[in-house]
């Protein structure tokens, strides 16, 4: 008799127990929706890079295991920045007080709870991820499907359409949507001028390419040339970079309030679309776009500009280009001719790149592109007495997530400061996405070679000189 009352009573202390877990445990519509909300949906929704979508319990529940393991390990969300320097605005990682939310929510049956979530962030349905949920003032579209084949290498190439509008503009906030995330490498885009004597006509992509429209040719050719004669293209280097870029992780680029970029309509006329494809095994279709959202010109104090970090290598000391002049590397074949390869078997194989102002300036924010073997890369600014400070550093950059760094804190460099940029590359069998480490890597613009782009964005501490609008 007393061990069946024992018994009873350890069964009714458990059932308390659990019964008080249970009251304790995290649920979706209190604890867990306003975690995926602020740092995971922006991804986790539909036509978007990530693969399920989170925007709701019915979606979220199935994948709570998951959720956890990864969160646990701080695969996601993505983040690389090393938390001891700047503050970052954009940062998504997540505190462990959040990672213990998920984690006890997953351990309990993952419940959804009493009452109504939160509303998730407002996004637009055409995949624009502008933070007002709205979509662009103006779309533009690339004005032709262009064919991925199966397999094979596909070079960076360029096309040209005219730009639409031919004011001085002021730009806000733009987005390149890739039309294809599985099939693209990167986009780039630029606001440029055609040599004289070019028009837009036919020929091939790239030599040996498939034949299209919107290649530069001359004027004096018939319809379809054998080579187009893109090398001598002007491109605006004070425009902030086009209209922004796609590479993966990226979503819409937004300046701050009261500053914006400005794009020479009335001195440029075309945009160049710097296509980069892979092959994904099976054919595929991309058409990209462009969404730009115009800033509110009588709030604009100040334009964003930026400048491109140079290369500078143990052989040779880095050049001071001018405010906002970033360099363009390699005749015609994006293959650069200042840079020995990176060596087989090298962990460690290293690149400084390194470039100063002529202005007072504010500091905003950090772009980085590099391939397979980039590793890490630290950020450093020094001033002209000579103190520096480390403005960034990535520890374990990773090729599929290619963020910005946008700083939560204006940086202010006087005239004469310098920003370097020193950068790692893995070239040895340590680096599990390395395709071959016995091999001799060239900058080109094939994933299993390998790049360095990186630039700062900022604005002159001077009020910008009016530009007329035309409008």
């Amino acid at each position: 008799m007393k061990r069946l009352i024992a018994t009873a009573i350890y069964a009714m202390c458990a059932m308390a127990a659990t019964s008080a877990a249970a009251a304790d445990a995290p649920t979706y519509n209190k604890d867990i929706a306003p975690i995926l909300n602020k740092s995971c949906v922006e991804c986790h929704r539909p036509n978007q890079i990530a693969p399920m979508s989170l925007l709701s319990y019915q979606e979220a529940r199935p994948w709570a295991k998951s959720i956890k393991a990864k969160v646990a390990a701080r695969e996601m969300p993505p983040w690389f920045a090393d938390h001891r320097y700047k503050k970052l605005e954009n940062d998504k990682s997540l505190s462990q007080a959040d990672i213990d939310l998920l984690s006890a929510w997953a351990d309990t049956g993952a419940p959804q709870g009493a009452g109504t979530p939160p509303p998730t962030p407002t996004f637009s349905a055409g995949g624009w991820s502008h933070p007002s949920g709205r979509d662009p003032d103006l779309v533009i579209e690339l004005p032709i499907d262009w064919q991925v084949n199966a397999e094979g290498e596909m070079p960076n190439f360029n096309l040209y359409t005219p730009l639409p509008f031919n004011e001085s503009r002021l730009v806000g906030a733009t987005q390149v949507l890739p039309g294809n995330v599985r099939a693209t490498h990167h986009i780039t885009t630029a606001v440029v001028n055609m040599p004289p004597g070019t028009k837009l006509g036919t020929g091939p992509a790239w030599p040996g390419g498939p034949v299209t429209d919107y290649v530069p040719v001359p004027a004096d050719k018939g319809a379809v040339v054998e080579r187009p004669t893109d090398n001598a293209v002007v491109e605006d280097e004070d425009d902030g970079g086009g209209f922004g870029a796609y590479i993966p992780g990226s979503g819409a680029r937004v300046a701050r309030p009261g500053q914006a970029r400005t794009v020479r309509g009335d001195r440029f006329h075309y945009l160049r679309w710097n296509l980069h494809f892979q092959a994904t095994g099976k054919s595929e279709i991309s058409r990209p776009k462009i969404g730009i959202w115009w800033a509110n010109e009588s709030e604009v104090t100040s334009v964003e500009r930026s400048l491109g970090l140079r290369e500078q290598t143990s052989e040779g000391a880095a050049v001071i280009a001018p405010v906002g002049r970033a360099r363009n590397v390699g005749s015609g074949t994006n293959v650069n001719p200042f840079l020995a390869p990176i060596t087989p078997n090298d962990a460690n194989w290293t690149v400084t790149g390194i470039n100063g102002f002529q202005d007072d300036v504010t500091i905003y924010g950090i772009t980085l592109h590099m391939h397979l073997r980039g590793k890490d890369v630290t950020y450093v600014l020094t001033y002209p007495d000579g103190r520096e400070e480390i403005l960034l550093r990535v520890p374990h950059y990773s090729f599929e997530w290619q963020m910005p760094y946008v700083f939560a804190e204006p940086i202010h460099a006087p005239a004469g400061s310098t920003v370097k940029a020193i950068a790692r590359y893995d070239n040895s069998t340590g680096n599990r996405m390395n395709p071959a480490p016995n091999k001799e890597v060239f900058w080109s613009e094939q994933s299993w070679d390998d790049m360095f782009l990186t630039s700062v964005r900022y604005t002159v501490d001077k009020k910008p000189q009016a530009t007329a609008q035309g409008r």
